[in-house]
């Protein structure tokens, strides 16, 4: 028998049942990577060196393990390797930056525009 009243999906949980994105940018930094490394732009497997060095680096500096270090790395992993292996020019995103009134991240970047 079907219910009258509609069930609403719950959002995807981690294993302690807390959300696994508590932010919308979190799955769309996964899902960016999901989609360079689907068009050839860097291989999986340098994703997940990339994304690793960072966590250990961040792991040596003291940084807390937790989920929101993990989404931080997550998205200095993509910038650096969208900055290594594409012609973007991040002067003009950081540009963009600026005009929204969002500061500029510059991770993975050195501070240096492409």
């Amino acid at each position: 028998m079907v219910s009258s009243q509609s069930v609403l999906p719950s959002p995807l949980a981690n294993a302690d049942d807390d959300p696994l994105f508590t932010e919308p940018w979190q799955a769309q930094a996964l899902a960016i990577a999901d989609s360079l490394v689907a068009n050839g732009v860097f291989s999986a497997s340098i994703w997940s060196e990339t994304l690793g060095q960072i966590l250990e680096q961040s792991q040596v500096q003291g940084e807390a393990d937790d989920q929101e270090n993990y989404y931080r790395c997550v998205l200095t992993a993509l910038e650096a390797l969208v900055a290594e292996r594409t012609s973007i020019d991040f002067g003009v995103l950081d540009e963009a930056y600026r005009t929204l009134g969002i500061e500029s991240a510059t991770h993975g970047r050195n501070g240096e525009s492409r």
